[in-house]
């Protein structure tokens, strides 16, 4: 069963991510180029459903990829040379990642246990917020055109935004107006 996909910044590769556990006994992320019909790459490290994969815009060939409920690990890997650099137990279901396009951090959003969001810095994957306000699962994430604010959706029926990256360049201050300022929450 395929539970996610993502194509690379520079669209050679794209990463698909698998919950193939009765069949398998694994959960399968595949990287997939456009020159073959077979993946290039079968990476079998999570335990469970990999339904979050985001790309880094900072490295060509970074892939992060998160974990279901049994697993919930952020794993990192170099598509170059198929190892894994790094990886992280965040204590909870990984249901979708992005990485910010403005400084080298990501972004998590989990289900069980803790439905929260998490800003992490990399490489280093140290934690930079804990964001909390959804009741059920964060299973929906959007990034807006500036890379500054996120969006989230949650099984309680509710979006949240947050912002969440800095900006590029730093401009003069604009007053939130309309549905731009209603629940906006900011960490920096």
């Amino acid at each position: 069963q395929v539970c996610g996909l993502k194509w690379s910044h520079d669209d050679r590769q794209l990463a698909s991510g698998g919950n193939d556990n009765q069949v398998t006994g694994s959960n399968r992320l595949l990287v997939w180029n456009q020159q073959s019909q077979q993946p290039i790459l079968k990476l079998t490290e999570h335990t469970a459903a990999v339904k979050a994969i985001t790309w880094s815009p900072h490295q060509s060939g970074l892939l992060a990829s998160g974990g279901g409920t049994a697993d919930r690990c952020i794993r990192f890997w170099n598509t170059t040379t198929g190892h894994q650099l790094n990886h992280i137990d965040t204590g909870s279901q990984v249901c979708n990642l992005a990485w910010s396009k403005n400084v080298n951090e990501l972004v998590s959003t989990h289900g069980y246990s803790q439905n929260q969001i998490m800003v992490w810095k990399y490489p280093s994957l140290s934690k930079v917020a804990t964001l909390t306000g959804h009741s059920l699962r964060v299973l929906y994430l959007a990034m807006s055109p500036d890379g500054q604010t996120i969006v989230t959706g949650a099984g309680d029926e509710t979006l949240r935004f947050w912002n969440v990256f800095p900006s590029m360049k730093t401009p003069a201050p604009v007053k939130a107006t309309g549905l731009w300022s209603l629940g906006r929450t900011h960490i920096r």
